[in-house]
């Protein structure tokens, strides 16, 4: 059996410009930068790793896969982005699960903001 998802690796043109905008924009923890090559950050309960584009991989934004950060307040979460010249292309909008933003990082990878209700996110617990 698999244990918990561990890692999401997200191909990008230039190592250096997604480390600023996952480090110093987004604020996530830096685990380790090895420019030209792979370079890892902790996102909370998972990890994001940033690989340089290369002829095995590429840039490939709206292929399928998106990842969201979970916020407790997302109208405040959004403001700061803004502030930091973050591009929105969904600001908050209500659904059944709490609120979600869209926002871009520097590749056009699609980012999801995510503020959960109170009640779901306390019934998405796993049972014991």
């Amino acid at each position: 059996m698999f244990g918990k998802l561990g890692v999401i690796l997200l191909v990008v043109k230039d190592v250096d410009r997604s480390m600023h905008f996952y480090r110093d924009i987004l604020g996530l923890k830096v685990l380790f930068h090895e420019p030209p090559g792979w370079s890892q950050l902790d996102a909370g309960n998972i990890q994001l790793g940033l690989h340089p584009e290369g002829n095995e991989v590429k840039v490939s934004p709206g292929t399928g896969c998106t990842f969201g950060f979970v916020v407790d307040d997302i109208r405040a979460s959004t403001a700061d982005l803004k502030r930091k010249n973050v591009r929105f292309s969904l600001l908050p909008r209500k659904e059944d699960f709490g609120w979600i933003a869209l926002f871009t990082d520097p590749d056009g990878y699609v980012i999801q903001l995510l503020q959960m209700d109170a009640a779901k996110a306390s019934s998405a617990e796993p049972e014991k």
